[in-house]
């Protein structure tokens, strides 16, 4: 058997194929791109105060925020559309990007001027202090070039050109991990800030690049003619879709505004719970990863009775998520000590606690939420996170004076809050199969994540809780194993 045989036999065809090659490009791009992010984050945390950390970490969720606001959710339009149109009608694939792009560019245009104007508003009221004006601008700079490469790396996802996203990513990393060690080292956050600003300015070139030859190849053009008919593909999938998306990151915003204002130790408790968050950046690496080709095929594949598929589009990230931060919600303490002495307390081990919880419910969701945008139910999906937005607002406001844990905990009431609330709506609209969330071994995984959460409350002894951890995950993969098993039996 030659090697080629071999490739053909472990990749096979049609979806396989397609989600084995999208996953090791995303992988690898991601991979490096996090994995540096977080290893340069980490470090800077171990070299910046934990204040001037937490006001790192507000000038991020800035750049977050507003990024969104630019970007407006017409990347995610452009990946749903470009998937499928690029195949059957050139033509309108064309215009709906080229529409697209008009808006991003003009939304990023926008801000990046208001953000000139309103710079002294933005440091009093937004993040916190008023000696921030020069960093606050060069944030301005990162948010407009991030903007513009969202959209470009949302149509190579819904081209498939997972290669090309790979690369961005690659690029991202490499420039970004000593940039940013380097820059705060020399010269705290203004330094970091600006390397921010000169690593999405790289990457929104490199990804210029990439996409204008993945174009060309499916002879895809730019184009001013016929854009009018396809407001109405905006209003109901990219509006709803923008308003949506647009929850999470004002959300952080406000929470961490409400950290500094309200809290007499504001952005030492912040820099605690961005160093605890920074945990979850690790599940971003795979679930992105998997996100990033489950997608566009989501969107080719909703409502057709594909078993294998419609398991593995709603558990991957579920999976994943289980593997990664299972152990962390058992063994936050270890975990916190990576970061030094000055973050080894109590505050931190629940605050890490508490984000592993809440990102483990955030990956159960990401299967879900791709439905939405499959079965075009993206207004019901602005309601869902508008009823998350308001209870992690209102019990983050009451739960203020605990500092970071009473952050972390928040924002895991408001996930497992929308998620209990809106059980029936995501099983009568068909976005999740009953048996995909109702069922004796989805029990049973949640009564190993609880069973998890309390072996940190109430065993001292760290090597047993290790043993005991190792354990609860061996005992989830098997679980996940027979309801893979019965689930196609059933069906």
């Amino acid at each position: 058997m030659n090697i080629k045989s071999v490739y053909n036999k472990i990749v096979g065809s049609g979806n396989q194929e397609k989600i084995i090659k999208g996953v090791f490009w995303s992988f690898l791009g991601t991979l490096i791109s996090k994995g540096f992010a977080f290893l340069a984050l980490f470090l800077v945390a171990r070299l910046l105060t934990v204040q001037d950390y937490g006001k790192l970490g507000l000038l991020q969720s800035y750049i977050n925020t507003f990024t969104l606001f630019s970007l407006a959710s017409f990347g995610v339009t452009a990946t749903k559309y470009l998937a499928v149109y690029n195949n059957e009608d050139k033509k309108k694939a064309s215009e709906i990007f080229s529409l697209t792009r008009i808006f991003v560019f003009g939304l990023s245009t926008l801000i990046l001027i208001l953000s000139y104007f309103f710079n002294d508003a933005i440091c009093e009221y937004i993040v916190g202090d008023p000696k921030l004006k020069i960093e606050v601008l060069i944030c301005s700079a990162a948010i407009y070039f991030s903007s513009l490469n969202g959209l470009q790396v949302g149509a190579l996802a819904g081209l498939q050109n997972f290669k090309s996203i790979s690369i961005v990513n690659i690029v991202n990393g490499v420039l970004s991990l000593p940039l940013i060690i380097a820059s705060a080292y020399y010269y705290g956050i203004k330094g970091v800030v600006v390397s921010l600003a000169i690593v999405n300015f790289s990457i929104w070139i490199c990804s210029a690049f990439l996409l204008k030859k993945e174009l060309i190849k499916n002879q895809l053009y730019f184009t001013f003619k016929n854009l009018k008919q396809h407001f109405d593909t905006l209003y109901h999938f990219s509006l709803p879709s923008f308003l949506s998306s647009i929850m999470l990151a004002p959300v952080v915003l406000i929470c961490n505004s409400f950290l500094i204002k309200y809290n007499t130790t504001g952005y030492y408790e912040l820099g605690i719970y961005n160093a605890a968050f920074n945990f979850s950046q690790v599940g971003t690496i795979l679930i992105g990863v998997m996100g990033q080709v489950f997608y566009p095929m989501a969107m080719q594949n909703f409502g057709k009775n594909n078993k294998k598929f419609n398991f593995f589009n709603i558990n991957n990230s579920y999976i994943i998520g289980i593997i990664i931060f299972l152990p962390i919600i058992s063994l936050p303490d270890l975990f916190a000590s990576f970061y030094g002495v000055k973050y080894e307390n109590q505050s931190m081990y629940y605050s890490v606690m508490y984000v592993g919880l809440s990102s483990i419910v955030i990956a159960q969701r990401q299967g879900i939420a791709r439905n939405f945008a499959a079965g075009n139910f993206m207004w019901f999906s602005v309601f869902s996170n508008l009823v998350w937005a308001v209870s992690t607002i209102f019990s983050c406001y009451l739960l203020i004076s605990k500092g970071s844990v009473g952050r972390s905990l928040a924002f895991f009431i408001g996930y497992i809050t929308n998620t209990l609330l809106f059980i029936p709506f995501y099983i009568n609209k068909k976005l999740i199969e009953k048996e995909l969330l109702l069922s004796k071994e989805h029990l049973l995984l949640v009564l190993c994540i609880i069973a998890s959460n309390l072996v940190f409350v109430f065993i001292d002894n760290i090597f047993l809780r290790i043993i005991i951890s190792v354990i609860s995950l061996i005992i989830c993969l098997m679980i996940f194993k027979v309801w893979f098993k019965n689930y196609i039996k059933n069906g």
